[in-house]
């Protein structure tokens, strides 16, 4: 039997259910309605909700069938006229009755009562120091999963490594991994990195509707997921919300650096980004995260730049702004990017992805709130992160303006040079000048000697002339 997509809206007085079953006999239909329990029997179509509030079948219910869409259009009222229905939209937990687990209420922290117990009497390591996946539940459903797939997980035995030592396994590795070279280059190319800097991811934009309907897609991935109650303890639960955190980081840098134009190689960006998902971590604080980010997101990725892992911060704790819908949205295209890759990222939806989006739907919405209050609250410093950012960046300026120093002397001796040139020839023509002048001198000396010799004739000549005897 076939899943059909759905969905649910309200009023103060009525709950219409939209039920998408194209293929359907009309003739073969049955719906019943008992309180919060909603079924729908149509082959090949199989539908059963659990509601988050009681419904009756009365004579003001309605039912339609609308052949071009091939839709059922169903109205009914409310047990309880004016009674707000949380959470009609949350696709997957409406899907089956919820199954809590009998616990001892003393321990136990329900959340909305829809899926999430938190009870401090479970075992933080599930018995198992090295399981992995989402909230560590998984111990023995793969075997040597990372040599299997060696291009998602950087950590090859997760099997064989306690879960409190892969995260310095990790440092080791990053540490290895860190190019200077590669850094300094993105610090100085301020052209480069200016527009990832400066541009603007779409979720704030002013007409953003953050609250906008799941669409056909959406649906159709929400509605094949198996609706869970999941069981942690606090430490867990924390954890949980941390990893979400981490994968999300990976999907706002990719935003910020494709500009809102994701592509081929985003799979790659959100999983090598995330160390939950490339090497089974696990967190205990927001900074601890928030540095493991950083951490990556200066080493693996082709823009390293620390004022752009800023600028994805701040997209991050906006995103969670924004609220469990949108939240949800982002992880449904992430699951749609891992099944479309063509490195086998799937596995990763098998491990961790289609966990959230379950656990998503059931979390209250205060959660995102603090998340985003949190990531906003904590301030990331170079020196966080133990990679020596900021004595190779001293070591860079220092490099920098002994070179500046050298040009600078270079110039100066090549304008000194050209000076000296420029004198030398100066001299020159005025060593000629004074040839010129020499000689004309001489000539003058010499015409004067000669003029001076006749006039001292002429004047014997005039006094001889003059002589009366």
């Amino acid at each position: 039997m076939l899943t059909p997509r759905f969905k649910l809206t309200q009023d103060d007085n009525h709950v219409y259910i939209t039920v998408h079953a194209p293929y359907t006999n009309i003739g073969d239909t049955e719906i019943d309605v008992d309180g919060e329990n909603f079924l729908f029997v149509s082959s090949p179509y199989f539908l059963r909700l659990r509601l988050p509030g009681r419904i009756i079948e009365n004579d003001h219910s309605k039912g339609s069938y609308t052949c071009d869409s091939g839709d059922f259009l169903l109205t009914f009222d409310k047990e309880n006229p004016g009674e707000n229905f949380e959470n009609l939209d949350m696709i997957t937990s409406l899907l089956a009755p919820r199954d809590i687990p009998d616990l001892n209420p003393d321990l136990v922290e329900v959340l909305e009562e829809d899926g999430i117990t938190i009870d401090d009497s479970v075992d933080s390591d599930n018995g198992n120091n090295y399981s992995y996946g989402f909230a560590d539940k998984i111990t023995t459903e793969f075997h040597e999963i990372g040599s299997e797939f060696p291009q998602i997980f950087e950590l090859k035995n997760p099997e064989t490594v306690p879960k409190d030592e892969r995260n310095g396994l990790r440092v080791e590795y990053e540490d290895g991994k860190f190019s200077s070279d590669h850094y300094l280059a993105d610090l100085f190319d301020e052209e480069l990195i200016a527009p990832y800097l400066t541009g603007k991811l779409y979720w704030n934009n002013p007409d953003f509707d953050k609250d906008a309907d799941f669409n056909e897609q959406e649906v159709s991935i929400l509605k094949e997921l198996p609706n869970k109650h999941y069981l942690f303890n606090k430490n867990e639960h924390r954890q949980v919300l941390l990893g979400l955190v981490d994968i999300l980081y990976g999907y706002c840098y990719d935003k910020r650096t494709t500009m809102n134009d994701s592509n081929v190689e985003s799979s790659w960006t959100i999983n090598k980004l995330s160390s939950t998902l490339s090497w089974f971590c696990s967190f205990n604080d927001m900074k601890q995260v928030l540095i493991v980010c950083y951490r990556r997101a200066l080493i693996f990725p082709i823009f390293r730049n620390f004022e752009l892992c800023n600028k994805v911060k701040n997209d991050l704790a906006s995103l969670f702004r924004k609220g469990k819908k949108f939240i949800i949205k982002c992880m449904i295209e992430i699951h749609q990017m891992f099944n479309n890759s063509n490195d086998a990222r799937y596995i990763l939806n098998q491990l961790y992805i289609k966990d959230y989006l379950v656990f998503l739907q059931k979390c209250r919405s205060e959660e995102f709130t603090e998340l985003f209050n949190n990531i906003a609250n904590v301030e990331i410093m170079k020196r966080d992160l133990n990679l020596e950012l900021e004595e190779l960046e001293a070591a860079a300026h220092m490099v920098q303006q002994d070179e500046i120093e050298v040009l600078e002397n270079e110039m100066a001796i090549r304008m000194a040079s050209m000076s000296l040139l420029g004198l030398n020839k100066n001299n020159e023509s005025y060593d000629e000048s004074d040839d010129d002048s020499d000689s004309s001198s001489s000539s003058s000396s010499s015409s004067s000697d000669s003029s001076s010799s006749d006039s001292s004739e002429d004047p014997s000549d005039l006094d001889s002339d003059d002589d009366p005897s």
